[in-house]
């Protein structure tokens, strides 16, 4: 247990680092909005007018599919006795565990450098000074533009969570691909079982828009599902390869031709469990976990 008296202050632990000078006075760049909410917890936003809407569209982009996916397709035919309760209970799952991954991954803190407690004991002698905002940061961090701050083992920004994929939500945007992956195999099978198992609808009242339109409604559903599994199935393909030889996909875009010798190969297992911390894995893929930390020692100069 530490003493009281013996934790230093924020303004101790940055004079330290040496960023009392060169560092802004504010701990988070200005395109970050950090509020603290009931329930929701700290909640991490970045202010990018092009992200807003990129994430405005994947959100609509839930909604359609899991309404059309719902409402047009299996809600009719559950009425008829032809699709099964659990199947549609399994389209709700995936639908509801995606969106929570959605919202997991846009709102949580990437990895702001310094991502530290001040109790931590750590060696910065080997840490890099960041140019463009004139902190010190861990070797394989890397600063955001978009941000206008260093993320810890940076991955890329992805526009359509607006926010960067980095050491303290990869593990959100990795179950967000699988959730959206699952998501939209359910609304392609549904389609393929409406097409061309389940009978028409008998229940169905053909006057309503849906059912009158349902043709170019299942047809935009089974556009944007098709897209959506090619889209998440070759990332996550991407980053679990990007996991087992311990690089990002920045890392590949800076030097896509690596020397085998510096790939460090590592298991899946150690690769998964070192991205969503200790703790079950039976609670890997639940979006609303709180990760415990586990900081890998190449990380910094020092394990911790």
């Amino acid at each position: 247990m530490y003493e009281k008296e013996e934790v230093p202050s924020l303004s101790t632990f940055v004079s330290g680092l040496g960023l009392d000078k060169a560092a802004p006075s504010s701990e988070y760049s200005s395109n970050i909005i950090v509020k603290s909410l009931p329930i929701l917890g700290r909640l991490h936003f970045v202010k990018d007018r092009n992200g807003i809407l990129c994430l405005t569209f994947t959100f609509l982009y839930w909604v359609y599919g899991t309404w059309c996916g719902l409402v047009v397709v299996l809600l009719p035919h559950m009425r008829d006795k032809q699709a099964s309760e659990p199947f549609v209970a399994l389209y709700v799952l995936c639908s509801v565990m995606c969106i929570c991954a959605l919202f997991r991954a846009a709102t949580l803190n990437p990895g702001r450098v310094p991502l530290i407690s001040e109790k931590d004991n750590i060696d910065t002698s080997d840490w890099e000074m960041c140019d463009k905002c004139q902190r010190k940061r861990p070797k394989r961090a890397h600063h955001c533009r978009r941000c206008q701050q260093c993320v810890v083992r940076m991955d890329h920004h992805c526009p359509w969570i607006n926010n960067c994929v980095g050491e303290e939500n990869h593990y959100a945007f990795m179950q967000l691909l699988f959730w959206a992956f699952c998501l939209s195999w359910m609304a392609f099978w549904s389609l393929m079982l409406h097409y061309w198992y389940y009978p028409a609808c008998t229940t169905c009242d053909k006057e309503l828009f849906i059912f009158e339109h349902e043709k170019w409604l299942d047809y935009l559903l089974l556009a944007s599902a098709i897209v959506m599994l090619a889209f998440m199935g070759f990332n996550l393909i991407g980053q679990n390869m990007n996991l087992i030889m311990d690089r990002t996909t920045l890392e590949n875009m800076k030097d896509p031709h690596p020397d085998i010798s510096t790939i460090r190969i590592r298991s899946e297992w150690s690769a998964y469990r070192e991205m969503c911390g200790s703790g079950s894995m039976l609670f890997w893929l639940f979006p609303c976990r709180s990760r415990k930390v586990l900081r890998p020692s190449y990380f910094y100069s020092s394990p911790v």
